[in-house]
């Protein structure tokens, strides 16, 4: 195996077995013990990059890095017990027989208790996202929306309140686990996304981390079977990820106003719709999740980008501001659709409404989508001034392909 494929199977194994890892190594030794357990799975992952380089992968990958990980952690953990029991080390054999849903069981409970440490939803979200998601401070920072500083700090204060309770914490029975689903579904909704267009590396979608949030989901589901928003939730992925094999090209993303259709993966499609049945709005309100599978079925189930009912999409995020009345990039994505039956002077004058609200993280979709209303409106020079606007906020090296691909399709 090439170097270039070891460094790509211990990121694609970072991703799947970090939370895992974490989770597992907490029920074991304690969730107080949750940052020299952070540190030990950094240190295997390390290991790993150099070790496989030359004798190979392991069978069984996650027994090998559980068991380098849980090693250091136990030496770790000895040196800093003076005067306590010692804990012996553990043979790579033990950890062959690691069962699956020990791992996934362990990764619940852990989500479960990031939920109920006595902060804010939107400390609680950061802190599962570092420590359940494998999320680097930088990748947290776009999914939240805050400075890298600001991350960093929540996560250092969080590491000694998550000492304090973890002595008193009481583990939680599955079953009810009702209370805890906003949080839950919150986490795995911004993992996605973050799956979706990775603010990292030039791979936009992570594949990976789309599917292991999908994989989480429905093991949540195994126990809240019934769950409206998580049934939404599941729709809504399975819709993005049907339409991967036509998102991307060599030079950057493609809109969907020109993907291949036929790309789209129907089966995928189909398990959207599934969940989607599975929804009884006489017993449940719409709520963002279902509003959202909603206009992604309905780019779905459209034979092409002229015949889509754009007024109906218009109307599905019309509600959707009204449940999210300061979330920018719902305005951002009402005026898009409106633009396909509403003339666009006036959704440009709509948009020049909303920069006032603007944060960091939301110029680049302003201004590439105000360069494509000009653009729309063949007000080329316009187009081109904001399309190069938009460069200095572009997040990834697919973004900037993108936005040269446009700016060089508008001068030739």
């Amino acid at each position: 195996m090439s170097n270039k494929d070891i460094d790509k199977l211990t990121d694609h194994l970072f991703r799947e077995y970090h939370g895992k890892m974490i989770s597992f190594l907490s029920a074991k030794f304690g969730y107080q013990q949750i940052d020299n357990i952070v540190d030990a799975v950094q240190e295997a992952f390390e290991i790993a990059l150099s070790e496989w380089r030359y004798k190979g992968t392991p069978k069984n990958c996650f027994g090998w890095l559980i068991y380098v990980s849980q090693n250091k952690l136990i030496n770790k953990i000895n040196r800093d017990s003076v005067g306590s029991k010692i804990l012996n080390r553990i043979s790579y054999e033990e950890e062959e027989s690691i069962a699956s849903h020990e791992a996934e069981d362990s990764l619940l409970q852990l989500l479960i208790f990031f939920s109920k440490i006595n902060v804010s939803d939107r400390n609680k979200l950061i802190i599962s996202l570092f420590y359940l998601c494998g999320f680097g401070y930088s990748e947290i920072s776009r999914a939240m929306m805050l400075p890298v500083e600001t991350i960093k700090k929540i996560i250092l204060r969080s590491q000694v309140l998550i000492k304090k309770i973890a002595i008193q914490y009481e583990k939680c029975e599955f079953e009810s686990l009702h209370n805890e689903m906003p949080h839950l579904l919150h986490v795995l909704y911004l993992m996605f996304n973050e799956g979706f267009k990775s603010a990292q590396k030039r791979e936009s979608i992570k594949k990976d981390l789309c599917f292991e949030a999908i994989r989480l989901s429905v093991l949540v589901k195994k126990y809240q079977e019934d769950h409206c928003e998580l049934n939404a939730l599941l729709a809504l992925f399975f819709f993005h990820v049907s339409r991967f094999p036509a998102r991307i090209q060599e030079n950057g993303w493609i809109s969907i106003q020109f993907q291949n259709r036929t790309l789209w993966d129907k089966n995928l499609i189909s398990e959207g719709y599934a969940y989607l049945n599975k929804i009884d709005l006489s017993k449940n309100r719409l709520n963002k999740y279902h509003l959202e599978a909603l206009i992604a079925s309905v780019h779905c189930s459209s034979p092409n980008y002229e015949k889509t009912d754009w007024r109906l999409i218009s109307t599905l995020y019309s509600q959707l501001e009204f449940l999210e009345p300061n979330a920018i990039a719902v305005k951002i994505n009402r005026v898009i659709a409106e633009s396909n039956y509403l003339p666009i002077t006036p959704l440009i004058e709509k948009m020049f409404d909303l920069e006032p609200m603007l944060n960091g993280f939301l110029k680049f979709p302003f201004y590439s989508t105000l360069a494509f209303l000009y653009e729309k409106g063949e007000k080329k020079e316009m187009a081109c001034h904001y399309y190069w606007c938009s460069l200095s906020y572009t997040n990834n090296q697919f973004d900037n392909e993108y936005i040269n691909l446009k700016l060089s399709l508008l001068h030739s």
